[in-house]
This record gives C-alpha cells, structure tokens and sequence, in this order.
C-alpha cells in the first residue's frame, strides 16, 4: 500500500488521486458517485488477486447497485466488469471459495462482489498462506516475475536465482539445482542451448563454494554487478520459466525455511502464552528465516524482553522476536532487516534507523497479507 493512501481502521478513505494501492489499481479508481473514498483494504487485496487470476484489466463501476438485493454497506463491497465476463465471474468465485469475497453475483454484464465482515474474516489454508509469504519475501528480493530473477555479485553472494534468491555463496543454489536434476534432467537440459555449457555449469556447481562465487564475479556487470552475463542469464530464465521448475522452488522454499519458521515458533511458544497464528505475523517470521536464518542467536534478548514486557497480542510478541533479531545482523543491513519485517506487520513502508543507517522498505505484493488466522499451520509444517 503506497505511503501517500490514507487508511482509517483499514478503511481507505483519501489520498492522492494517483496512488497506487494496488500494483493494478489507483486510487481514483475506487472513488464512488459522490466523489469520495471508502473501501477497505481488505476488498482492495482481493480485486487485485483477482486482476492478477485473470490477467486483464477490470473496470469497477462506481455506483450502488439499484437492483440487487440486500447490497453490503458502503465500503465492504464493488461492482466490476472486464471484457471477458464468462471468467471474470469464474475466477472470483475461486476466490470466494478461499475466503477473499463472500458474495458474487452476476447482475447485467457486472459481478457485485461482497467480502466478509472484517471482524470476522475467515480463516486461511496454510498452502495459501505460505504461498503468500513466499511471495512477498519475494518482492523485497527480487521485481518482476521472481521466478525469473537472475541477480550478480553485488552482495558477494556470486550468483543468486529465483524468488528467495538462492546463491552460490550459502551453497543454496547448488542444492536447488539439485532438486532440478532430480526432479527431471532432460527438461533442465533443455534449459541450456549448448550441451557443454550445461557441462561447465554443473562443474561450477559442483566445486568449491568460494571458486563459483569467484566464477560468478566475473560474470557480473555494471558498476554496483546487480547484472549477469549471457547466455547464462537467458538460461536461468528458461529455467524459471518452466512449469515443473517453478513448482520445485516452491517446495525447496518450504522445505529450507519452513523449518526455520517452525522452531522460531516453538521457541516464542516456549517464552510465551501467545499463540501466533496471523498470516501478517507468519509472514514476519518467515522472511526473517529467509533472510536471517534462525532466531538462535536472539534468544536471550527476547527472553529478557518478553520477560519485562508482557506481550499481549501476538503482534506484539512478533515484533519483540524480529526487533532483537535485526539488531544481532551486521551493523549495515539492521535497519533493513527491521524495516522489511515492520512492512509486512504494518502492510506499509516503514522508516527504521539504526545504527545510524536508515532504510524505508515497502512491498509491491504487500496486499497478500490479509489479516486472517491460518488455520493448521503446524500440522502442514510437520507435513
């Protein structure tokens, strides 16, 4: 949600008429008849996960529809339309059967779509909710389409690929690379227009984490080497842009952080009463693990923390763990690490200085994070 939006108990009621709210969606485009805004965000995330299902615009009328029945109050509801009206309607009820909307009703060419009472908003799948979190790490990492990211040596880490950026460094890609051999080598063999260059790839892969991280500096380009040379780059792509591929980073991401979100779980389970089941407060968690690692090295600063505070919510005790855990990262990245975890609790850019760095992160797919319960979030963890 961009900065310059002004939101009142999640309602969006002003701001520039240009905003962005949504990647696809501006703010003058949810004015009513009347010239004002007020629409909660909550129906603003849905509209924008259904323009992204159906992959074409969507027009939204601003006008109360006179001929439904029972129309929900002002906010809590929209009447759209978009050139192939057969799938828009389709489509938004796949959303109403995940909890998005509450109602879909065809009515003259349009679809009214109605969500839920915001104080009873339904519970989440912990598939669709770990879905999310991997998408929204992925936006801090990477822009456009994640799993296409081909991403140089500007972090020393050599080569990193994919929605949560694994790199030569950690030895990330290698193992992910790994998974794709296993899972179907000929298709990863396409990948690669000369036969030889899949050889000498995998040799790279196959050495010493420092020699690939060395190999990779030197394919990297521009001053600050955020590039990375062809044909590689156009391999990695193809690679990311398989079906069966795709799949794959998505399992590697729950299997590698996963874990880690499920002992920073058990943990703050073990120095608090407070249950943590928000998608928000998951979602914080599991871009720490993502970029961070594990909690261990906080452990006794939230200890003492939780201790002497209370926490009462588990917003609260969220914040406790992902504060003092940016505080034990390298004196550069503190503030960035705080400041892309407060964006995802907030679901808005937040200013974080520490250590006299500064940083302001936001989130182009922040709208994901619905302020829902994820319902058996452990026992898809244990699998």
């Amino acid at each position: 949600m961009a900065g310059n939006v002004q939101i009142e108990s999640d309602f969006i009621i002003g701001g520039h008429p240009d905003a962005r709210v949504t990647p696809n969606f501006r703010l003058k485009e949810l004015y009513r008849s009347n010239g004002k805004v007020r629409v909660h965000r909550e129906l603003v995330a849905g509209l924008q996960v259904l323009r992204d299902n159906l992959a074409a615009s969507i027009e939204i009328d601003p006008r109360r529809p006179a001929a439904l029945e029972k129309p929900s109050d002002d906010g809590l509801y929209v009447v759209i339309a978009a050139e192939d009206t057969e799938r828009l309607q389709k489509e938004a009820m796949k959303l109403l059967r995940q909890g998005y909307f509450s109602r879909c009703v065809a009515d003259n060419g349009q679809l009214y779509v109605e969500m839920h009472d915001p104080s009873l908003l339904p519970r989440i799948s912990p598939k669709l909710a770990f879905d999310c979190g991997v998408k929204v790490t992925a936006a801090f990492e990477t822009s456009g389409d994640p799993y296409q990211q081909v991403t140089g040596n500007f972090d020393k880490a050599g080569l990193s690929f994919g929605p949560i950026q694994c790199n030569l460094k950690t030895g990330t890609l290698q193992e992910l690379f790994r998974y794709f051999r296993g899972e179907d080598e000929s298709r990863l063999r396409r990948c690669f227009d000369d036969p030889e260059d899949y050889l000498a790839f995998w040799k790279v892969l196959d050495g010493s984490r420092k020699k690939a991280v060395a190999w990779a500096d030197g394919l990297s380009l521009g001053s600050a080497k955020h590039r990375f040379a062809q044909p590689w780059r156009g391999y990695l792509q193809a690679v990311g842009r398989e079906p069966l591929f795709r799949q794959v980073m998505l399992r590697y991401a729950y299997d590698k952080y996963g874990k880690l979100l499920m002992s920073a779980l058990a943990f703050l389970h073990g120095v608090s009463p407070v249950e943590i089941s928000n998608l928000r407060c998951l979602a914080a968690l599991y871009d720490m693990g993502v970029q961070q690692g594990s909690l261990k090295k906080a452990h006794t600063a939230i200890k003492r923390r939780v201790a002497a505070e209370q926490p009462e919510d588990e917003f609260a005790l969220t914040r406790i763990a992902v504060e003092e855990r940016a505080k034990k990262a390298s004196p550069r990245w503190r503030a960035d690490c705080l400041s892309r975890r407060l964006c995802i609790l907030d679901r808005q850019p937040v200013s974080v200085t520490l250590d006299g760095k500064r940083a302001r992160r936001s989130n182009r797919s922040s709208y994901l994070l619905r302020n829902s319960e994820v319902k058996g979030l452990d026992r898809y963890l244990v699998g």
